[in-house]
């Protein structure tokens, strides 16, 4: 093989120098920030007054240099979005819960609604008994019939009360008479005190039921404006959230425009 001569190898020596000179010029241009904007290689690199980001201005995942600036404006835009999602979600959660509670009063009054138009108007309530049976042999529809028929029996049991009073005065104490009209006197006082806890029974569900009924409206009254109120209130605050959004966008585009 020929030697070298000092003029080639002088020449080879500068073109290695102009190969090496440029590789090193090359990956000094790759890692060097240029304009906001222009690509960059590494994320979250530094260079001056850049930084290596994810374009925030486009979908695609595309790393360019950005400021400072920009990245404020992105990171604010950022959370401009997160709070109008975290308001939405829970405003729409506390919403759904008032209006469940909402509807659970409105079917509470149904029912109790349907529970007093039943008592007063087509339930059956026995007024007598066949004797020696539990069958009933007189009835009354409603509570007003019912009311009324266990009244006259009330009347009628006093009255029974009053005729073996006056009879039993009369008796020879300890004869058989006596005792019989005795024991007339006490069915009597039996079946007084039977109506009558009938009667005190059924006016306190009418009164319980009137209660529930009034509970029921009040409560539906309450959640009624307080679901309203939320609703309106939501869609006020969802409107300053998204306000705030576009705004924050409009910052983040004027921050993040190429070339600054």
């Amino acid at each position: 093989m020929k030697k070298l001569t000092s003029r080639k190898f002088a020449n080879v020596l500068v073109a290695g120098a102009l190969i090496l000179g440029g590789s090193v010029a090359f990956t000094a241009s790759a890692d060097a920030a240029g304009k906001q904007g222009t690509s960059c290689a590494k994320l979250n690199a530094k260079s001056g007054v850049y930084t290596c980001i994810a374009n925030p201005t486009t979908s695609n995942y595309k790393l360019v240099w950005a400021n400072a600036n920009c990245i404020s404006a992105q990171t604010a835009y950022l959370g401009s979005l997160a709070d109008l999602a975290t308001y939405s979600k829970n405003a729409s959660n506390a919403t759904t819960q008032a209006q469940s509670l909402l509807a659970s009063y409105q079917n509470a009054l149904t029912v109790a609604q349907t529970s007093l138009a039943d008592v007063m108007n087509t339930k059956v309530y026995p007024i007598e008994y066949t004797a020696g049976t539990r069958t009933p042999s007189v009835t009354a529809i409603g509570y007003n019939a019912a009311i009324a028929a266990y009244t006259a029996k009330l009347a009628a049991d006093q009255a029974g009360i009053a005729k073996y009073t006056a009879a039993l005065a009369k008796d020879v104490v300890g004869s058989i008479q006596a005792k019989s009209d005795q024991k007339s006197i006490n069915d009597y006082q039996l079946g007084l005190k039977s109506r009558q806890s009938t009667i005190d029974n059924l006016n306190k569900q009418v009164a319980r039921i009137n209660s529930s009924i009034a509970n029921d409206q009040t409560a539906i009254t309450t959640w009624t404006s307080t679901v309203n109120g939320s609703i309106a209130q939501q869609k006020q605050l969802t409107v300053q959230l998204k306000a705030s959004t576009t705004s924050a966008k409009s910052a983040r585009t004027l921050a993040c425009k190429a070339g600054l």
